[in-house]
């Protein structure tokens, strides 16, 4: 499983790669999916452009998931998407939650290939089962 992780060259100093790779990798080994991805962390300004252009949100959000739709059986080894966080959210949300940067972009990284593996958040029952399963990854209580 390839893991690229890209980082906006401003946080550089800020996101350590091999934490966000080893959470990735985690993930993908919970879920028996021996996939490669890419996560982006980026700011506000970039990630609003994203969701404005791809999903008609008018606002920044902190994570986003492109999913690889190419035939991937025509494909050796299998690409499952783009995942992309905004450090700018993700320092705001670990302020409310009362944790540091980079668990809440662990949090995040999970979220989103969760997302791409197809699990869904926008009804009560599914987001409560997608919770579930990134604290069963993550081993804490997301929040605590």
């Amino acid at each position: 499983m390839e893991i690229e992780i890209r980082v906006k060259s401003k946080f550089s100093s800020r996101v350590t790669r091999a934490r966000l790779a080893r959470v990735a990798r985690k993930t993908l080994r919970a879920e028996k999916a021996n996939v490669a991805l890419t996560i982006y962390v980026t700011d506000d300004a970039e990630i609003h452009k994203m969701n404005r252009a791809f999903h008609g949100t008018d606002a920044a959000t902190d994570v986003l998931a492109f999913p690889f739709e190419m035939e991937r059986r025509l494909i050796k080894r299998s690409y499952l998407g783009d995942i992309v966080i905004s450090y700018d959210r993700a320092r705001a949300q670990a302020r409310t939650a009362r944790w540091r940067v980079a668990d809440e972009l662990d949090l995040l990284a999970v979220h989103g290939i969760l997302h791409l593996l197809g699990y869904d958040d926008r009804t009560p029952r599914k987001r409560a089962r997608m919770w579930k399963r990134q604290e069963e990854i993550l081993g804490r209580v997301a929040g605590a």
